[in-house]
């Protein structure tokens, strides 16, 4: 069995990158995008501070010599217990929310159905974690200091209820593959003219499906092998994960510019080790438009952009592909325009 200071290693470790990567989706927000924080940023933040009380929760009992001990029973531990039902139980459906909030911003008005199936979505996350949070507190009755009374008998404590847990996770696994499949239909309808650039909005959207298998993983720990210590690493990894996959997609613009950072960066030092005589710059040509030279020049400025597909959380999303249009004139000389098209879905 895992021993409980391992457990604490790992829990911090989860808590420092879920900050991590809320930090970093702030500072695309704020400074890459020059935007404002938005809805689903606040609904995020909300879910990482969820996720912060647990660990909270999990450390005190581990100071108590309680986590890898259910038998130690006292009030302090029993309120602990009862508090972390509530930043687990519904601090997990903060991410859900803050997805849920994406979708509104990502789905035009274009698309009734999409947007019908969103309000029906939303009014049904919100109707389970409401569910869950009355069924924590009033679970042992209208009173809910019996969870923590102080004897050594038996007696009702939602934490200890098994009835309870499986109830709560039935509701937080329906909603979580409701989310993940939401976004299908957008993405069958999605026209991108890079196999790459498709490949990597299918994975924005699936990593939704790293929560799903955590959640079977800790539904399966708790009610076939053993619910022991190795509880709280199912809780922590499945809300800290959730907190993590809503934040990493919007981190795509970060990357994107590491990228083109590292890519200079060798570049530089290519060009610093090669030997060699300096070779004059070469003449690059004016040029009017329609010659050669013209286009010539054009396609390698163009070229290091490149087209893009991107989520515009404002907008929705927005395509920009490059389309080499020909015609012939009366003299029959070959003029070659460059258009831009951008399409919004």
């Amino acid at each position: 069995m895992i021993s409980s200071k391992a457990v604490m290693s790992f829990e911090w470790s989860l808590m420092t990158i879920a900050y991590v990567l809320v930090a970093a989706r702030v500072y695309v927000r704020v400074w890459l995008r020059n935007a404002k924080i938005y809805s689903a940023d606040y609904l995020l933040f909300a879910g990482l501070a969820a996720c912060q009380g647990l660990l909270i929760c999990d450390t005190m009992t581990y100071r108590m010599n309680a986590m890898d001990d259910f038998t130690i029973s006292n009030v302090a531990l029993k309120k602990i217990r009862f508090a972390t039902n509530y930043f687990f139980d519904f601090g997990i459906y903060f991410p859900k929310f803050s997805i849920i909030a994406f979708y509104f911003n990502l789905v035009p008005f274009t698309h009734p159905g999409m947007r019908a199936l969103l309000y029906a979505l939303a009014g049904l996350t919100a109707s389970f974690s409401l569910v869950t949070l009355f069924s924590d507190t009033f679970w042992c009755g209208p009173d809910p200091s019996v969870n923590w009374l102080d004897t050594d008998e038996e007696h009702c404590q939602a934490f200890m209820s098994m009835k309870l847990m499986r109830i709560n996770w039935a509701m937080n696994f329906t909603s979580e593959v409701l989310n993940v499949l939401y976004p299908l239909p957008l993405l069958k309808e999605l026209r991108v003219n890079s196999r790459r650039k498709k490949a990597g909005l299918t994975v924005i959207f699936g990593l939704g499906l790293i929560t799903i298998f955590v959640s079977i993983g800790r539904f399966i720990q708790t009610t076939f092998v053993s619910n022991d210590i190795s509880i709280y690493i199912w809780a922590t990894a499945e809300i800290c994960i959730s907190v993590m996959v809503v934040a990493s997609t919007a981190l795509r613009p970060l990357l994107r510019k590491m990228s083109n950072m590292s890519m200079l960066s060798s570049l530089e030092r290519t060009r610093h080790h090669q030997a060699g005589p300096i070779r004059p710059a070469q003449n690059m040509g004016v040029g009017t438009i329609g010659s050669g030279t013209y286009w010539n020049r054009r396609r390698r400025k163009d070229s290091l952009s490149g087209s893009e597909t991107e989520i515009n959380t404002t907008n929705g999303i927005v395509l920009t592909r490059q389309v080499m249009v020909s015609r012939e004139t009366i003299v029959a000389i070959p003029e070659v325009h460059e258009v831009q098209e951008e399409f919004k879905v």
